[in-house]
């Protein structure tokens, strides 16, 4: 497909019959959301009470527990920021910043970056996109990414640039964003400052920060080297797309567990209706399998998690993934 071809995308008839679609379908309850919070908070409070026990093995077994509940926290905090996660919405604002505390993300920048995010797929406006062509260190990012075990793509793709997105936009954030930005990194400072203090300094801040690294590693190998890598429109002539054309921006990736996961990896049907909520992404997946099937093979799941690596084209962005498929 030539660069400067028309995007594939859904016609605004198709796109209003989907969503349709996904409304008369019975709505569901919350049942799962509710458990999957559950199951994160539990973790999350395991691997961190079991740190009372000054023991290696207790210190690897929180290592694991934080791995995995940091993980689902990350996708619920993306959840709350869409408020789709519980009703009435504004619980969605509660749980979120409480969410945030735990994995070091200020929940009014993220929120606020991950919207702009929205705004503004497939263009270099988009505070998580790649970079258009090489920039300085391009080598090392590659051999970073090249070694598997180094979150390079989450760090600098997703948490650093949702950190800092009040602090270094050039949007200019509100005085009371910015304010409400600088309260929640100073909680979340406090916060963890105690529970080292309760559990000791040293072991509490190595376990976290290695719950954290593992976290970010599934997180990358589930997600981030999925979901928007390589895809970035070359030129990108416009500052934003219609939610119809971002379809092409983003990959969706086939996983066994995704209830457990909110449906995360439905990522192509989230773009395409960002404030559905998760559960309802599989029926999206489902109508376009049947009408639009051309839209899903453009970008597909051909390439497995661990094969998904050795593809990747950081700075040589292409226009789907078709000249790739195995």
């Amino acid at each position: 497909m030539s660069p400067e071809a028309p995007l594939p995308q859904l016609t605004r008839e198709e796109y209003r019959q989907l969503l349709a679609y996904v409304r008369r379908t019975p709505s569901k309850s919350k049942a799962r959301e509710w458990s999957v919070l559950l199951a994160a908070a539990v973790c999350w409070g395991l691997g961190v009470g079991l740190l009372a026990m000054p023991r290696w093995e207790t210190s690897l077994t929180s290592v694991l527990l934080l791995s995995c509940a940091l993980l689902w926290l990350q996708i619920l905090l993306h959840e709350c920021a869409h408020d789709s996660l519980l009703s009435p919405k504004r619980l969605n604002r509660i749980v979120g910043t409480v969410i945030g505390l735990l994995v070091l993300m200020p929940f009014g920048g993220f929120r606020r970056g991950h919207h702009a995010h929205h705004r503004h797929a497939g263009t270099e406006l988009d505070p998580t996109a790649a970079p258009q062509g090489p920039r300085p260190g391009t080598r090392l990012i590659e051999t970073l990414v090249a070694l598997r075990f180094i979150p390079v793509l989450y760090g600098g793709g997703v948490f650093w640039p949702y950190l800092t997105y009040d602090l270094a936009t050039s949007t200019r954030p509100s005085r009371s964003a910015l304010l409400t930005t600088l309260a929640s990194l100073c909680a979340m400072a406090v916060l963890h400052l105690m529970l080292a203090w309760q559990f000791g300094f040293a072991r509490y801040l190595v376990v976290y920060a290695l719950g954290l690294w593992a976290a970010g590693l599934l997180y990358e190998y589930l997600f981030t080297q999925n979901q928007h890598v390589g895809l970035l429109p070359c030129p990108a002539r416009q500052s934003a797309y219609r939610y119809r054309e971002q379809i092409n921006f983003t990959r969706s990736v086939r996983l066994p567990f995704a209830p457990l996961l909110l449906h995360f990896n439905l990522h192509k049907e989230h773009h395409l209706f960002p404030h559905l909520p998760g559960s309802c992404l599989p029926l999206v997946h489902q109508w376009l399998r049947t009408h639009r099937p051309d839209l899903l093979s453009l970008t597909d799941e051909h390439l497995g998690l661990f094969e998904r690596r050795r593809h990747l084209r950081l700075f040589s962005p292409t226009v789907g993934d078709h000249d790739q498929a195995v």
